[in-house]
C-alpha cells in the first residue's frame, strides 16, 4: 500500500480514545519490538461514523497529533534488551550512540529543524537563484530536506556521484554483515554476538534510511535535482580493498578513503560554480567541519549545520503542525508518512491501540519482495490485525480496517436473485441505469471504507427513507461485479476497493477502465469511441436506450472519464485525443487565430468548445496540457479583466475533483477564466507563441 491508501485503515486504529502506541523493530538484529511512546489525536465523540472517519482521517493527513516519545535512558535501556543485552547496564553506552542515528528520523521528516551557522541562515530563504550541493551528512541527517522543502524553488539541489557511492557502499556493508550476523546464528544455534546486532541495526538505518531520502526526493516531489560530473578516475582512487593499504586500480567499495570523498564532493561545486554566471550562488550543505573549513579555504561558502542529537528528540512531545521558520505558516507532515519513514530506516513499524488491534508496515524483512514500482509509489507492505473479544478471542467485527475487508472466501449463495427480463444482469440486452453520479462515488467510497453495508446504513448514505432507493445502484455495481449483494447487505469485491484509490487519487483514465466492467457504461463508450470527431452524440445514429433513460447519468460518466465533453448549443462530442505538448501548442495557437476578431483576446470557453468540436480534446486535457505548454515556454497565456460572462454560466462540463481524498463530482465553467488561470474569473483569454 502507498501511505495515501493506508491512511483509511491507520486512522481506523485510534479508534474512540484517539491514541495508539508506536513500536519498530529490526527482523534480523532485535530480540522483539521497541517502543517508541505513543502517539494521540483529538477525536469527536459523534454517533456519526463518517464523520468521525472523516475527521481522523484529516487529522492524520494535516499533522495534528501528538507524538510523546519515552527519555533518552529508557529507549537505550529498552533498546540495549531488543538488541541481546539482558544484563543491566550491557551495551548501555553503545545503544546511547544509536539513539542519536534515531533522532536524525524527526530531521528527515520536518519534525525538528537542523540547526544552522548564523552566517548561513542570514542568506535564508535564498532571493535569488542558488545550487545547493549536498555531502552525505546533508543527505542522512535531514538538512536536504530542510532545503526542499523550505529554499526551493530558489534553491536547486545538486548531489554529487560520490555520495551516492557513498550510500550504496553502506547498504552494501549492511547486507553483509546481515549475512555474516545469520550465517553466525545458524552455526550458533543463538542469536548471534550483540555487538554485531548492534553494528548491523545502526548501518540499516543509515543505508536504508539514506536510500529512502534520494528515492523520494528524485520520485515523490517537485525538487529540481541537478546531476554531477562523474570525476571518473578519481573514483577510482577514493576507495582500496579491506585489509590492503596500498592503492589497488580495480574499484572496490568496502573502504573508503573519506578525505578523498570530501575532495570529489568540493571539485563538483568548485566545477558548478566555474560553470555559472556571476549571479548565480553556490553553496555547499555539510555537518563536516573538515568539509566545510575546506570549502572556506577554497572560496565556496559552505551551509553548515549541526546533527541533532538524541536529547533533542527523546523524551519531547512532536507534532505534524510545525511553523514555517521564514513565513510563519503552518507547514503539515502526515503522520502516515512519518510510519513509512520509521518502516524504511529500521525494516518494520507497528501501531497497536489499546483494545489490542495491530497495524504493521514492512519495508525490509525475511519475507516481503522489492521492485522498482514499489519505490515509484512509495508502496510498502502492510499488515492489519483487528482487536479480539476477551471473552471468545476472536477478531472483533467492529473494528474493521477502513481499507475494506478481505472478501476472498465470502460466501456467495445470496446473491441477488435472478434478475427480472430488462435488468442489468439479463443476457441479450443492456439496460442503462439513472443514477446521481455523485452519490454513486460516495457509496463507492463508503463501501470501501467498511467493506460491507446493510440497508439501513445505505438509506443513510443515500438520505432517503425508501428501501428501494439504492437499486438503480445496486444493479449498476453488481453488473461491473465491483459489489456482492444480498437483499439485507452489500459487500465490497476487489474491483471496488480500486476503483475507490482511482476516485480518491482524481484518475479519470483509471475509473473508466474500470467502469467499463459495467455492460451499460461499455456500450455507451464504445458508441462514443466510434464517433468521428465533431460528430455529436445526439446524431440520428445514436444509440436509443442510452438516449431514452440513462442519457444524463452516462453523459455526465463520459464527461468525467474524459470520454466525451458538451459543446453548448450543438451537443456532446466524443474527445479521443490527447496531443503531446508540442503538437497541443499548434493546435492551441491556431484555434486561438481563427477566433480572434483582431484584439488579441477570445472568451475562453470559445476557445475550449472549438478544441472539443474540432479536435476532439477534452477542457481537462487541453487546461492540463496548456499549463505544461505555458511552462515549457512553447506559448505563452494570460487572462484580462475581471467579470466572468454570466449570460454563459450554464456551460459547464462535469470533472472528477478529490478535496481531502473525497471524490466529488464538480460542475466547471467553461466561460471563467479561473478554470485555467486559478484566481481570474475573467472571460478574455490571449495566447502567444513563444517567439512573441
Amino acid at each position: 500500500m502507498s501511505p495515501g491508501e493506508a491512511v483509511r485503515s491507520i486512522a481506523e486504529m485510534f479508534g474512540q480514545d484517539g491514541s495508539c502506541k508506536i513500536a519498530v523493530r529490526e527482523d534480523r538484529s532485535f530480540g522483539g519490538w521497541w517502543p517508541l511512546g505513543d502517539v494521540s489525536i483529538d477525536t469527536i465523540e459523534s454517533d456519526n461514523r463518517k464523520e468521525r472517519d472523516r475527521r481522523t482521517v484529516a487529522a492524520l493527513v494535516s499533522g495534528a497529533f501528538e507524538w510523546r516519545l519515552p527519555d533518552a535512558e529508557d529507549a537505550a535501556r529498552n533498546l540495549s534488551r531488543c538488541l541481546g543485552g539482558e544484563e543491566e547496564g550491557a551495551f548501555l553506552d553503545s545503544s546511547k550512540h544509536a539513539l542519536d542515528e534515531v533522532a536524525l528520523i524527526a530531521v528527515r521528516k520536518g519534525l525538528l529543524n537542523p540547526v544552522f551557522d548564523a552566517a548561513a541562515l542570514e542568506e535564508m530563504p535564498f532571493r535569488r537563484s542558488t545550487t545547493v550541493v549536498s555531502d552525505t551528512s546533508g543527505v542522512l541527517q535531514g538538512a536536504l530536506y530542510f532545503v526542499s522543502r523550505n529554499l526551493f524553488p530558489a534553491a536547486r539541489v545538486k548531489i554529487p556521484a560520490i555520495v551516492h557511492m557513498e550510500i550504496v557502499d553502506a547498504a552494501d556493508r549492511f547486507f553483509s554483515t546481515r549475512r555474516d550476523n545469520l550465517r553466525q546464528k545458524e552455526s550458533n544455534n543463538d542469536n548471534g554476538k550483540p555487538e554485531n546486532r548492534f553494528r548491523e541495526f545502526v548501518q540499516h538505518m543509515r543505508s536504508q534510511g539514506g536510500q529512502h531520502v534520494l528515492l523520494r526526493l528524485e520520485l515523490l516531489s517537485d525538487v529540481e535535482i541537478e546531476r554531477t560530473w562523474l570525476f571518473g578516475d578519481p573514483l577510482r582512487h577514493a576507495f582500496r580493498e579491506r585489509g590492503i593499504k596500498r592503492d589497488r586500480f580495480n574499484l572496490d567499495t568496502n573502504v573508503i578513503f573519506k578525505s578523498y570523498a570530501d575532495r570529489l564532493i568540493l571539485e563538483d561545486a568548485r566545477h558548478h560554480q566555474a560553470q555559472s554566471g556571476p549571479d548565480h550562488r553556490v553553496r555547499l550543505l555539510t555537518g563536516d567541519q573538515g568539509l566545510a573549513r575546506m570549502a572556506l579555504a577554497e572560496g565556496v561558502a559552505p551551509i553548515y549545520f549541526s546533527k541533532t542529537r538524541a536529547a533533542d528528540f527523546f523524551g519531547s512531545r512532536l507534532t505534524g503542525q510545525t511553523f514555517d521558520p521564514f513565513g510563519g505558516d503552518i507547514q503539515q507532515t502526515s503522520f502516515v508518512s512519518i510510519l513509512w519513514e520509521l518502516a524504511v530506516a529500521f525494516g518494520a513499524a507497528r501501531l497497536k491501540s489499546d483494545e489490542g488491534a495491530t497495524f504493521e508496515i514492512v519495508a525490509l524483512g525475511a519475507g516481503p519482495s522489492w521492485f522498482p514500482s514499489h519505490s515509484s509509489d512509495d508502496l510498502l507492505w502492510c499488515k492489519y490485525t483487528p482487536a479480539k473479544h476477551p471473552e471468545t478471542d476472536t477478531p472483533s467485527p467492529t473494528t474493521t480496517p477502513l481499507g475494506g475487508l478481505d472478501l476472498a472466501d465470502l460466501k456467495e449463495e445470496q446473491e441477488i436473485p435472478k434478475s427480472k427480463p430488462g435488468s442489468t444482469t439479463t443476457t441479450g440486452r443492456i439496460s442503462y441505469r439513472q443514477f446521481d453520479v455523485g452519490r454513486l462515488f460516495h457509496i463507492i467510497c463508503t463501501l470501501d471504507d467498511s467493506g460491507k453495508m446493510d440497508n439501513s446504513r445505505l438509506m443513510d448514505v443515500l438520505n432517503t427513507q425508501s428501501g428501494r432507493g439504492g437499486d438503480e445502484y445496486r444493479r449498476f455495481l453488481v453488473s461491473a461485479d465491483l459489489i456482492a449483494a444480498t437483499r439485507e447487505t452489500w459487500a465490497a469485491r476487489t474491483g471496488l476497493r480500486k476503483l475507490s484509490i482511482a476516485l480518491r487519487n482524481s484518475e479519470p483514465d483509471d475509473v473508466r477502465d474500470i467502469l467499463e466492467a459495467a455492460p451499460s457504461f461499455s456500450a455507451f463508450a464504445t458508441h462514443v469511441r466510434r464517433l468521428d470527431i465533431g460528430s455529436s452524440l445526439d446524431s440520428p445514429d445514436r444509440d436509443p436506450s442510452y438516449g431514452t433513460r440513462g442519457a444524463t447519468t452516462y453523459r455526465t460518466l463520459g464527461e468525467i472519464t474524459h470520454l466525451c465533453a458538451p459543446a453548448f448549443g450543438e451537443g456532446t462530442f466524443a474527445t479521443p485525443t490527447v496531443p503531446d505538448t508540442e503538437a497541443f501548442a499548434e493546435i492551441a495557437l491556431k484555434r486561438f487565430s481563427e477566433l480572434d476578431r483582431g484584439d488579441g483576446l477570445v472568451a475562453v470557453g470559445a476557445w475550449l468548445e472549438t478544441m472539443i468540436r474540432g479536435d476532439g480534446i477534452h477542457p481537462e486535457v487541453a487546461r492540463r496540457k496548456l499549463e505544461r505548454a505555458n511552462a515549457e515556454g512553447l506559448l505563452r497565456m494570460s487572462t484580462e479583466g475581471s467579470t466572468p460572462e454570466l449570460r454563459y454560466g450554464n456551460r459547464v462540463v462535469h470533472v472528477l475533483r478529490a478535496p481531502a481524498g473525497e471524490p466529488v463530482v464538480e460542475r466547471v465553467r467553461l466561460y471563467r477564466g479561473d478554470y485555467l488561470i486559478p484566481g481570474k474569473a475573467s472571460v478574455s483569454l490571449r495566447i502567444e507563441g513563444a517567439g512573441r
